[in-house]
Order: C-alpha cells, then structure tokens, then sequence
C-alpha cells in the first residue's frame, strides 16, 4: 500500500524542482499569449489549475502576467480570482470525497503547525467568513478548505468567500505589481519556494 501511494504524494514531499519545471512552463506559455486577446482566460485556466493541484501560488503566475499585458490587468484579475475560485471549490469536494484520514496522509504535519491550527480554529467558529478572510490574506489556504470540506459547508458559500477574497488579494498584487514591480518579484520568489500545504494562494 505504501508503495502504491508514494508517487502520488511525491511532488508534495518533495516540491522543489516539480515548482521550477513548473514556473518555468507556466512562463513560456504566458510569454507565448502576451499580446493575444486571450491572455486573461488563459491566466484564469492556469489560476484554476494551480489552485487545484496545490502546486504553485497563484500570485507567482498573476505578476509575471500582470507585467507582460499591463493594459488587461484588470481583466487577469477578474478570471484567475475566478479560475482559483472553482479550484479551491473542488478541492474542498475532493477533500470531502478523501475523508480525514486520506488527507492526513497528504499533510502529515498539519497537525504540528501553529498556522494550520489557528485557521481551523477560525474556519470552525466563523465558517465561510473566516475563509474569506484566509482567501483575501497571505495565508495557508489549504487547512480552510480542509475544514470547509470535513463540516460540509455549502459549495456556493465556499466558491463566493473565496471568489470575493481573491479579488480583493489578486487586485491589491496586480495593482502592486505594476508600480512596484521588484518588489512583488522578490515576494514571489519567496513564496514560491514553501511547501505545497502552505502556499499563499
């Protein structure tokens, strides 16, 4: 059984170099659609699947893009806050789907984080509104949407919190990235080096 398990939650044990192989694909393509008509939908498709498979922040995908098409920024915003949306909601399905104890499988060290507590804590006395608040701050989004997922809250509550808080946080970093451009950068880079099950969303 272990073995049959290991490949599944390899890149999550050890993410370094599945995060750079895929950065620098996520570049290529957003270079590739710089000055096409579809580059928002575009950002929202990846924003959708980074979400979805915990791999990246998205915000290391909305500066870059932000950056190469300034004129559509709002346009980014709007579709990657809605692409990241639904995939937060379908995690939190699939994660109802897994039960406590397949997750746990994947996040071994949840339990033993501050941060992680402090969330479920939160999302346990404030439901929707305390994802909102997860969604819209730099903070691990992961233990909510876990938590959302194990109490059953509605599906529609889940994907308008974290709609609503994403285009508060992806606008406030595209705004940022277009007349702070460095120091956005440098951010990114840093976030983009955590582990998959605290990434800032």
């Amino acid at each position: 059984m272990k073995s049959a398990r290991a490949p599944r939650a390899a890149w999550l044990l050890k993410p370094t170099a599945f995060v750079q192989r895929l950065l620098q694909r996520v570049m290529v393509l957003l270079q590739g659609m710089a000055n096409q008509r579809l580059m928002p939908s575009l950002c929202g498709l990846l924003a959708f699947g980074l979400t979805a498979s915990m791999s990246v922040p998205v915000t290391a995908m909305l500066v870059p893009a932000v950056l190469l098409a300034p004129r559509h920024w709002r346009s980014i915003t709007l579709q990657s806050a809605f692409g990241s949306a639904i995939g937060a909601t379908l995690l939190v399905e699939v994660f109802h789907d897994l039960g406590w104890a397949q997750v746990y499988q994947l996040f071994p060290s949840m339990l033993d984080s501050d941060t992680w507590r402090q969330i479920l804590a939160w999302v346990r006395e404030y439901g929707v509104i305390a994802l909102f608040f997860v969604a819209a701050l730099p903070l691990p989004q992961t233990p909510a949407l876990l938590f959302c997922a194990l109490t059953r809250q509605p599906l529609l509550e889940v994907l308008a919190a974290v709609l609503l808080g994403k285009l508060l946080k992806y606008g406030l970093t595209a705004w940022l990235s277009l007349h702070f451009p460095g120091t956005l950068r440098r951010w990114i880079n840093r976030a983009s080096r955590s582990r998959p099950d605290s990434l800032h969303r």
